[in-house]
């Protein structure tokens, strides 16, 4: 007897195996998007730290010791930014620690820079 073909129960095995990889592929697909998001969203809070720490670096007003906390957004997201300035050893400089988040992420940036007193 000659055999053209698949039986069912191949088939249906074939079909087990090729459901398996499908769903293999979208979650990973589905860690890729997230990760892409998650780089996004790490790079527009470094984005708003480096700014800030662009116009404390060049702005000639003192800066007042202390922490300060301030909302913005910056192309289309929302942030809030906290600065803290403590004095250091030497008295003509002070530390200033800028944090950033989003409401949107669960996650933060640190950018640490010295400044002299003006």
């Amino acid at each position: 007897m000659s055999r053209n073909g698949f039986t069912l129960l191949e088939l249906l095995v074939a079909l087990a195996v090729f459901s398996i990889a499908a769903l293999a592929l979208l979650r990973l697909d589905a860690v890729a998007v997230a990760s892409a998001a998650d780089l996004s969203a790490r790079e527009g809070m470094m984005l708003v730290a480096e700014n800030e720490a662009a116009r404390i670096a060049t702005d000639p007003g003192p800066l007042t010791l202390g922490t300060s906390t301030r909302s913005l957004t910056n192309g289309g997201r929302s942030f809030t930014l906290q600065q803290s300035v403590t004095a250091t050893p030497d008295p003509r400089l002070v530390r200033v620690d800028l944090l950033v988040t989003s409401p949107d992420w669960n996650t933060s940036t640190r950018l640490t820079l010295v400044r002299r007193v003006s």
